[in-house]
């Protein structure tokens, strides 16, 4: 996607999922809480009827809003934009397991 280019929700946003449960028992489990306390998290915040995950960061490499969005294959696909929802990173068919992982590579640490 163009660097300039703004997030549509309703073009990428595939599947229902449990975002509650993504955040209280994935995101803010205690074993990754150094973790997010470094991208400096706020406003968390669901979107389109269940389908997207949304909070902002203000990170090292990525300061801005990050959409989590669950695509057909069950896999995870991550957008992340300025605060005024203009692109400028993704990462396509992320499993649960590495979620945390590549949201620091992005955010936080390169």
């Amino acid at each position: 996607m163009a660097e300039t280019e703004a997030i549509n929700l309703k073009q990428i946003v595939c599947r229902e999922f449990d975002i509650n449960e993504l955040w209280k028992k994935y995101i803010c489990h205690p074993s990754h809480r150094n973790i997010i306390w470094s991208w400096a998290i706020r406003k968390p915040e669901i979107m389109i009827e269940d389908k997207c995950l949304r909070f902002r960061v203000s990170g090292r490499y990525h300061k801005g809003h990050v959409y989590i969005v669950l695509n057909g294959m069950d896999l995870f696909d991550v957008y992340y934009t300025s605060i005024h929802g203009i692109i400028k990173n993704e990462s396509k068919d992320v499993y649960l397991e590495d979620l945390i992982h590549i949201l620091d590579d992005v955010i936080e640490t390169k």
